[in-house]
C-alpha cells in the first residue's frame, strides 16, 4: 500500500498531474497565457537595450528580472524597517494608550533620511491603530508651510473637495470647518515634516480635546518645533541604525530577489561592510546605496569601482548626487521631471508616465511594445534604486501611487535648474528667472508676473492653483492643471493647440478654446475628470493620435461614435455607453488595457461581457451602475472568461 504521507519527487509529481485528461485544455491555455506574456517581456528588454537602460551604470541585469521577479517580491518597494521594530512597537503603545484621555501630541525627531516618515506611516498603518480611530488623516506640511493650504488639506481629507471662499474669509472659515468635522470623531492625525514652531501654534485651536484618546502624531527635523507643542511626551528621538542593521539594510537592496540571510560571497560581504561604514547607519543613504549597487554586477570588480569613484564624505548627499550621476540620460530627465510637483507630492503614477510619454523621454511604439510599457519600466526602474518610492500598488502590480524623498527631491530641483530642464515657482517671492527654463511649474495663485519672463518655445506647464495666461506660447507639449483652480478664467484664447500632446483641464474655459480649434492632431491625452462636459464633439473623437481619454464621472459621455478608428486608444474612462456602441464600437479599439464605465439598470451586461473579452489587451475593467449582486455574477463570469483581469468599483477610478 503506497504511504500517503510519502512526498512525490517532480518527476512523478509532473506525470501524475499529465494522466488526468480534465486538466489538459487548462494546462493548455495557461501555456498559452505563458507564452504570451514572455513574449511582451523579451519585445520591452529588447527595447530597453536598444535605447540605452538595460545596462544602465557598470550594472547588466535584465529588465525582464524586474518585471517578473515584481511579483516574488511583495515587498520589493516597501519603505524597509530594518531596525525599527522596537520603534514601531513604541510609536504605536503611546498612541494607543488608555491612561492618556486627553488629546495628545507624538513627535518623532532625527535629521533628514533617518526614517521619521517611514516609522510614522507604519505606525499610522497598524492593525491596532485602525481599528482604534474613527478616523484618520495624513497630511504632508514640508518646508514652505503655508496655514490655509494646510488647513484646506485637512478638511479635504474629511469633507472631500471645497467650495471657493473669499481670500481675506479662509483661514478662519477653514479653521472653524476643521473643528467641526474633527468635534465627534476620534481621529489620529498625522502632520509630516513640519519645519516651524508656529504650525502647531496657528492650528491646535482646531483640534478638538474631548477626553477620549485622540491623537496628533508629528514629524520634524527640529527638537525645537518638538518642544513647543506642550505635550506630556516626550519627543521620540529616532537613532541612527548599527553596524547590524546597516549591513541587513543595505544587502536586502543590493540583493532584492535575494532571502535575507548570510551566504553573500565573502568579499562582497567585507565590501558591505566598508559602504556601511561610510553612510554612518543613515538609512536613506543606505537605501539608495544598495539600489545603486543592484544595477551593478554582483562581483568585486564591480562593488570597488563604485567605491574608488565616490567622494566619499559619510554623507548622504554624497550617495545621492551618484546615484544621480549612474543614471542614463533618459532616466536623468525622469528623474528631474519630479522637480515639477511640490515637495511630499502623492504623484499619480499613470499621469506621470503619459506626460513622460508626451515629452518624448521614452522611444515610440514599436514590435508591440507600447511607449507606456517602457515608461512604466523606467519608473520601476527608479523604484528598485530607492530614489523613488511607491505608495501604492494597484491590484496588478503596477505602480499607483509614489512619491520622492524630500533630501532626492531637492537634487531633482537642483540639477534641473542647473540644466534649464524646469524652473520651479513654490512661493509667491520667488524672484527666478525662467526665461531659458523648457518647463515650468507654478505650486501656487498670483503667478502672472512670474510667468512674464517665461519663454514662448515652453515645453511644459504644470500648475497647481489655476492656469495663468499662456497665449504666448505656441510649442507646449503638456498643459496640465493639477488643481481646482478659485480664480475666474483669463480673457485670452490660446489658439495653437497643434503641438500639445498632454492636457489636463479642471475648467471648461480651456477645453472650450480647444474644441474651437482646427489644430489638435498629436494630442495623445486628455483628463477632462473635474469638469461636468457631457458627450464631447465628434471633431475629439477623430483624432488618431488619442491614447488616453479620461471623463467626469458625475457627467458621463457617451463615448467614441460607433465606427470611429481609435486603434491607439488605451484608456476610456467615464462612459455611458449606448447598446449599439458595444457591438460597433469595441472591435475599433483593439489596443484598449484600461475601460471604466458606467451601465443602466437592465443593461445586457453579459453581451458587455462577450464583446470585452475580445479585446486581448485589456487588463483593467471597471462598471459603475451594477446592484452588489451584478457587480459579484460580473466580475465571476470576467475572471472565468479572461484571464487575470478585474471588475471593480469607481473607487479605483484614478487612472
Amino acid at each position: 500500500m503506497e504511504n500517503p504521507k510519502k512526498k512525490l519527487s517532480k518527476m512523478e509529481a509532473f506525470t501524475r498531474m499529465f494522466k488526468s485528461p480534465k486538466k489538459l485544455p487548462a494546462l493548455h491555455e495557461l501555456g498559452v497565457e505563458l507564452n504570451e506574456i514572455l513574449e511582451r517581456i523579451k519585445k520591452i528588454s529588447e527595447s530597453r537595450e536598444k535605447y540605452g537602460t538595460d545596462n544602465i551604470g557598470e550594472g547588466n541585469r535584465s529588465q525582464t528580472e524586474l518585471r517578473v521577479r515584481q511579483l516574488l517580491v511583495p515587498d520589493f518597494d516597501d519603505p524597509d524597517v530594518i531596525g525599527f521594530e522596537q520603534h514601531r512597537n513604541n510609536i504605536v503603545t503611546q498612541l494607543l494608550d488608555e491612561s492618556a484621555k486627553r488629546r495628545c501630541v507624538i513627535s518623532i525627531v532625527g535629521p533628514g533620511g533617518l526614517g521619521k516618515t517611514t516609522l510614522a506611516r507604519k505606525a499610522y498603518n497598524s492593525c491596532d491603530v485602525k481599528r482604534k480611530f474613527h478616523l484618520r488623516i495624513w497630511v504632508a506640511i514640508s518646508q514652505k508651510f503655508n496655514l490655509v493650504n494646510t488647513l484646506i488639506k485637512l478638511v479635504e481629507a474629511i469633507q472631500g473637495p471645497v467650495n471657493p471662499i473669499n481670500q481675506g474669509q479662509q483661514e478662519e472659515y477653514f479653521h472653524r470647518e476643521l473643528y467641526k468635522s474633527l468635534l465627534e470623531k476620534k481621529y489620529l492625525v498625522v502632520l509630516d515634516d513640519v519645519w516651524t514652531t508656529n504650525l502647531w501654534i496657528q492650528i491646535k485651536e482646531a483640534f478638538p480635546d474631548t477626553k477620549n484618546g485622540r491623537r496628533v502624531l508629528m514629524t520634524t527635523r527640529s527638537l525645537d518645533v518638538a518642544k513647543s507643542v506642550d505635550s506630556p511626551l516626550e519627543p521620540y528621538k529616532l537613532s541612527y541604525l548599527t553596524e547590524g542593521p546597516s549591513l541587513d539594510l543595505l544587502l536586502k537592496k543590493a540583493f532584492p530577489y535575494q532571502v535575507p540571510d548570510k551566504n553573500y560571497p565573502n568579499n562582497l560581504f567585507d565590501l558591505a561592510k566598508e559602504f556601511v561604514k561610510k553612510c554612518g547607519g543613515l538609512p536613506l543613504a543606505l537605501v539608495v546605496l544598495g539600489g545603486l549597487l543592484s544595477k551593478q554586477q554582483p562581483n568585486e570588480h564591480s562593488w570597488r569601482k563604485v567605491m574608488q569613484k565616490m567622494n566619499w564624505r559619510a554623507d548622504a548627499s554624497e550617495v545621492l548626487a551618484w546615484s544621480y550621476d549612474d543614471l542614463s540620460l533618459a532616466l536623468k530627465s525622469c528623474f528631474m521631471y519630479f522637480a515639477l510637483f511640490p515637495e511630499d507630492y502623492e504623484i499619480n503614477a499613470r499621469a506621470l508616465i503619459r506626460m513622460w510619454v508626451a515629452e518624448g523621454f521614452v522611444p515610440h511604439d514599436e514590435n508591440g511594445v507600447k511607449s507606456e510599457d517602457i515608461a512604466e519600466n523606467f519608473l520601476e526602474d527608479l523604484v528598485q534604486r530607492c530614489m523613488v518610492q511607491v505608495s501604492q500598488r494597484s491590484r496588478n502590480g503596477s505602480i499607483k501611487h509614489c512619491h520622492m524623498h524630500d533630501l532626492l527631491h531637492d537634487i531633482a530641483i537642483r540639477k534641473a535648474e542647473a540644466d534649464n530642464f524646469l524652473t520651479v515657482f513654490s512661493n509667491p517671492d520667488d524672484q527666478k528667472n525662467c526665461s531659458g527654463a523648457r518647463r515650468v511649474a507654478l505650486h501656487h495663485r498670483n503667478c502672472e508676473e512670474l510667468m512674464k519672463d517665461a519663454s514662448p518655445n515652453l515645453r511644459s506647464l504644470v500648475c497647481f492653483n489655476g492656469i495663468p495666461n499662456i497665449s504666448r506660447h505656441r510649442q507646449l507639449k503638456v498643459l496640465s492643471d493639477m488643481g481646482i483652480s478659485w480664480q475666474a478664467p483669463k480673457e485670452d484664447e490660446f489658439e495653437n493647440w497643434a503641438t500639445v500632446r498632454y492636457l489636463q483641464l479642471t475648467k471648461e474655459y480651456y477645453f472650450n478654446d480647444f474644441v474651437r480649434s482646427k489644430s489638435k492632431s498629436f494630442l495623445q491625452t486628455l483628463d477632462l475628470r473635474p469638469i461636468e462636459h457631457g458627450d464631447l464633439p465628434d471633431c475629439i473623437w477623430h483624432i488618431k493620435t488619442l491614447r488616453h481619454v479620461l471623463l467626469s464621472k458625475w457627467k458621463y459621455s457617451s463615448g467614441p461614435p460607433p465606427l470611429v478608428d481609435m486603434r491607439n486608444l488605451q484608456t476610456l474612462g467615464g462612459v455611458k455607453p449606448r447598446l449599439s456602441w458595444i457591438d460597433q464600437g469595441l472591435p475599433n479599439l483593439p489596443w484598449l488595457r484600461e475601460l471604466y464605465m458606467e451601465v443602466v439598470n437592465g443593461f445586457p451586461w453579459q453581451l458587455v461581457v462577450t464583446f470585452i473579452s475580445t479585446l486581448k489587451h485589456l487588463d483593467t475593467l471597471t462598471i459603475d451602475g451594477t446592484k452588489r449582486e451584478q457587480e459579484k455574477e460580473i466580475s465571476n463570469t470576467w475572471k472565468h472568461i479572461c484571464f487575470n483581469q478585474e471588475c471593480y468599483s469607481w473607487a479605483d477610478y484614478v487612472i
